[in-house]
């Protein structure tokens, strides 16, 4: 089967496409526009480079989030699109999940998912051995450190770039820093990886995952502290 898979929940677009289960070809596009403008050249670029057409495949898998909030709903409602068109199967990953595929910790070790999310905040989830220990929340960066030291665990892996803005030192736990690709932001090809052994969404029915509700938001004050920076603009 072949099997297209996207992610847009942060700056770093991408698109992988799989022939029975093999990557075949993987494109990533940094934006700052929330994709609008780039995902569809970029989706017909590569398709034309492995000459596919959106007709031939059989399953799409797309990013979830959480992430920004336009850039998820903008490849949810493209995916939603094209499989409502084709009769195509969709699977929905997120990108806590994308974040630490390929990561696979020893006995008593947490696998820490840290995705940057704006506003001085970052998600978060935490699992050991495919138990969740932390399901996915926002959480200051400040507040973080703390409240990966109650999770019980002999050690931890953190994965995603997010991670780069923890103060390790003050969790407690032995840490390890997975922030080079493919665990530095979510990519296409973990989400196709993972949405080959998973079930099939209902098309109709797939939905973001925010975790932090979308904000309307009022003029900052004068005065008022600017964002954080993601460690890698």
């Amino acid at each position: 089967m072949k099997l297209a898979a996207l992610d847009t929940s942060t700056a770093l677009g991408s698109v992988a496409l799989f022939d029975d289960g093999d990557l075949v070809a993987e494109e990533t596009k940094r934006v700052s526009n929330a994709h609008g403008e780039s995902l569809l050249p970029m989706m017909d670029a590569l398709f034309t480079r492995v000459g596919w057409k959106p007709r031939d495949v059989g399953r799409w898998a797309v990013g979830i989030g959480p992430g920004s909030f336009t850039g998820v709903r903008i490849g949810v409602g493209t995916v939603k699109g094209i499989v409502i068109a084709t009769g195509a199967e969709v699977v929905g990953v997120t990108s806590l999940d994308a974040l630490a595929f390929g990561l696979a910790p020893d006995e008593g070790v947490a696998c820490v998912s840290v995705l940057f999310a704006m506003k001085g905040e970052l998600f978060v989830q935490a699992t050991l051995r495919g138990e969740v220990l932390l399901a996915p929340i926002n959480v200051r960066i400040e507040e973080a450190p703390a409240l990966l030291a109650t999770l019980r665990c002999d050690r931890m892996v953190l994965a995603g770039e997010g991670a780069l803005l923890l103060d390790a030192s003050a969790i407690g736990a032995r840490c390890e820093i997975h922030a080079e690709a493919p665990h530095d932001v979510p990519r296409a090809s973990s989400i196709g990886r993972i949405a080959k052994g998973r079930a099939a969404d209902d098309a109709l029915l797939l939905e973001p995952m925010y975790v932090r509700a979308p904000d309307i938001t009022s003029p900052r004050p004068r005065g008022a502290a600017g964002p954080v920076k993601s460690p890698i603009a």
